[in-house]
């Protein structure tokens, strides 16, 4: 490791473990899981009880709605729950998230989330093409479902998909020097978990952890150049690790990812959704997506980054409705 590198680390480990004894951060007791909390709202499907709500009358045509992460919660997009006014709109913490329970790592894959989602979709859908809206992650996973699925999805929106495939995989960042920004807020995160109270929880602190580090990677994709600050019950770490995680440590699995297989079958409407502000999850990458679908538009987001629902929610939520209101 170079010197600089080195000498660079040490400080921040230094100025992170003052930081934490000096009162930075006291940490914090985790909200309970639906595991452990018989007041969390669920519906249970596929032998699991995921974390879920649904706003709007049953009926009326059904939005879907993807977080990110992979490891967050829905409570950063529920200001979406402003079309349940037209639509029925659901919410859920995917398989090991938020409030959803946990189960090791080793229980998820990307087949498995695909299998929940279509568990949603046929339980609300009842036999009528939804809508689906991914973020991020959710957005990748909505594709890949798309695919899979062309004849249960109606319209499509996806606002920021990291990537679908290997091509599009290469032009996000590949490692490197993440800045002081995130450097700092990494060796903050790991000493600050220390401080949480597990209470016979075995997932809590690693789930402080990705919960604190999920928004530092997306500092280059912000306005400001701040860490975001978006609101979450409570990051999964088993979500994480099974996916990012891996991904990190395997190359081969990474670049045999594919969110885009198939879709090229489905002919309704896709939006694309970007903040003005991304770098590496912005026009230029969501054009790349957009020219594998037949009926794709991209609407920029003036003055907002990746958590473009969260920056700018009344412009991203006008494209949203204007986009499931046209006419077919």
């Amino acid at each position: 490791m170079p010197r600089r590198s080195l000498r660079t680390l040490i400080l921040c480990g230094l100025a992170a473990f003052v930081c934490l004894f000096a009162g930075c951060g006291t940490g914090t007791d985790l909200p309970r899981t639906a595991q452990h909390d018989a007041t969390v709202p669920t519906i249970a499907l596929r032998g699991y009880r995921f974390h879920a709500q649904t706003f709007g009358q049953a009926g009326k045509p059904v939005l879907i709605v993807l977080h990110g992460g992979p490891g967050a919660d829905y409570r950063y997009l529920l200001g979406l729950q402003a079309l349940a006014d037209d639509h029925q709109v659901l919410f859920y913490d995917q398989r090991g998230s938020g409030l959803s329970p946990r189960v090791p790592a080793q229980e998820i894959s990307l087949d498995t989330y695909l299998a929940d989602l279509d568990a949603f979709v046929d339980h609300i859908g009842q036999g009528r093409p939804v809508h689906l809206l991914g973020h991020s992650w959710g957005a990748m996973l909505a594709s890949a479902y798309t695919g899979q699925h062309p004849g249960k999805v109606r319209r499509l929106v996806l606002a920021e998909p990291g990537f679908l495939d290997s091509a599009s995989l290469a032009h996000l960042p590949q490692g490197g020097w993440p800045g002081w920004t995130v450097a700092w807020g990494m060796a903050r995160a790991w000493l600050q978990q220390w401080t949480v109270a597990a209470n016979g929880d075995p997932y809590a602190r690693r789930d402080f952890v990705v919960g604190a580090m999920m928004p530092l990677f997306q500092v280059p994709n912000t306005c400001d150049g701040a860490i975001p600050q978006v609101d979450g019950w409570r990051a999964g770490s088993p979500a994480f690790d099974a996916t990012v995680g891996r991904m990190m440590s395997d190359a081969v699995y990474a670049a045999s990812l594919d969110f885009r297989s198939g879709v090229e079958r489905f002919g309704g409407p896709v939006l694309f959704l970007a903040g003005q502000c991304s770098t590496t999850m912005g026009e230029a990458q969501q054009r790349r997506h957009m020219a594998h679908f037949r009926q794709a538009r991209l609407v920029m987001v003036p003055q907002a980054g990746h958590f473009l629902f969260n920056e700018q929610p009344e412009a991203a939520l006008q494209a949203v409705r204007a986009f499931l209101d046209a006419p077919d």
